[in-house]
């Protein structure tokens, strides 16, 4: 689907850049997948699926709220309906009852490290969202 808003507004995915704190989300979810034990990396995945659900049944509300009374874009309706969806929910109890399922066998030390890779990934995907909010950029530097 994104993909597909990309071609849609013409935008050549080659030349995009990753905004600063994607790029630090994405990075920290990589190392934790990639170097720390499986349960780790299965809570650090989280955050992203959850709020991504939340904020799809978000707007799906607000949306049912406006109705007609402003102009809609399809995309918009498409990233609701996706990540509002029962699909996309069932897929998010099932992803939570695996996290859950890794809690409940880990010992005391590795809890501890999954809830720290939670709470981080929390962190990121609040900062992942709100450097859109305030049109975050790149520094820019003028020699380097």
């Amino acid at each position: 689907m994104h993909t597909g808003f990309f071609r849609e507004w013409g935008i050549d995915a080659a030349g995009v850049q990753q905004m600063p704190d994607t790029l630090l989300y994405t990075s920290y979810l990589k190392r934790v997948v990639a170097t720390r034990p499986h349960a780790e990396g299965l809570v650090a995945l989280l955050p992203c699926y959850w709020v991504y659900f939340h904020v799809g049944k978000c707007m799906l509300r607000l949306r049912e709220e406006l109705g007609n009374s402003v102009k809609r874009m399809p995309a918009f309706d498409a990233w609701i309906d996706m990540y509002a969806g029962e699909v996309f929910e069932q897929r998010v109890n099932e992803y939570i009852q695996l996290v859950d399922a890794a809690c409940s066998t880990a010992s005391s030390d590795t809890f501890n490290e999954m809830s720290n890779h939670f709470i981080t990934a929390c962190k990121l995907e609040y900062m992942f969202w709100d450097q859109a909010l305030a049109l975050k950029t790149w520094p820019h530097f003028d020699v380097i």
